[in-house]
């Protein structure tokens, strides 16, 4: 679900309406069975649902959107089953990953916060809430729209950080994520976080990682472990999981083809990977997200 491929998938639609520079998509419609399909977030996503309702599952949990409810979907995060009711209406400010590493800052992208809202993804707007993304849904889609204005980039650039900050003030209280000041392991940490969410297939040598970080993968397993609690390997595994996850769940393609695609030297491999980490194989774990007994 990115900015791309909203583009690509609904570009023909009556109703659809998109305002966009290929970093930022303001979307106020979208065609119904755009909702159908299942798909992996690449960007930063964030959908305020102003009537109605939509349930969705992030990463296997439920969940359900009312009016005024903001759902923010990060990088990574798989979403299917999504079911919309006949009277829902939203609005979408769709940011693409490399945009998002530029413009956010390092405190808006840490392991903290990307925890917190893969666990809760939905969060109740107040009233004021409600009404400063729908000024900066309008400020942005009058400044996607404005082309003949030499300084639009800068402009936009402008109005996305003062976007986040508003929003970084609104969820505060509810995040309870006090601000403080980023440690150098902090600022690694997010620089590995942010190779990995920007990767495909992921790389699970751990010495990848340092190596384009230029430290050693000793120091990087380090850092791993005292900003998040867990060791660089283990990280590496868990986006490679969702990955085997959605290829297995969402796609047709044989065993030895999702083997391939994310880069695994033979299918033995594979199974022997999948195994360790699901405890089946991986005909049978597909079964199993199939909901296939």
């Amino acid at each position: 679900m990115n900015i791309k491929e909203i583009s690509t998938n609904a570009s023909n639609a009556n109703e659809y309406q998109e305002y966009s520079d290929g970093r930022i998509a303001v979307i106020d419609k979208m065609p119904n069975d755009e909702t159908a399909r299942n798909q992996r977030t690449s960007g930063i996503v964030v959908i305020l649902c102003t009537d109605g309702s939509m349930s969705f599952q992030i990463n296997g949990n439920h969940n359900t959107a009312h009016r005024n409810d903001i759902v923010i979907l990060s990088p990574e995060m798989i979403i299917d089953n999504k079911q919309i009711s006949d009277d829902f209406k939203f609005r979408c400010i769709s940011v693409s990953l490399d945009y998002a590493i530029k413009m956010l800052p390092l405190s808006v992208r840490s392991w903290n916060f990307k925890i917190f809202f893969e666990q809760h993804p939905r969060i109740p707007l107040s009233e004021k809430g409600v009404a400063i993304f729908n000024r900066y849904c309008d400020l942005l889609k009058w400044k996607l729209a404005d082309k003949s204005n030499p300084y639009r980039e800068y402009i936009i650039d402008g109005l996305m950080q003062a976007f986040v900050f508003e929003f970084r003030h609104l969820f505060d209280g509810y995040a309870n994520l006090t601000p403080r000041p980023i440690s150098s392991a902090e600022n690694i940490f997010g620089s590995f976080v942010d190779l990995l969410a920007t990767s495909y297939p992921k790389h699970r040598n751990v010495a990848y990682y340092a190596d384009k970080l230029n430290i050693t993968a000793k120091y990087l397993s380090v850092v791993c472990k005292k900003t998040s609690g867990k060791n660089s390997s283990k990280i590496i595994d868990s986006y490679v999981l969702k990955d085997i996850e959605n290829l297995l769940r969402n796609s047709k393609k044989s065993i030895k083809e999702v083997s391939n695609e994310l880069a695994f030297p033979n299918t033995s491999f594979f199974g022997r990977y999948v195994k360790k980490n699901f405890g089946c194989t991986p005909v049978e774990l597909r079964r199993r997200l199939n909901g296939v007994e």
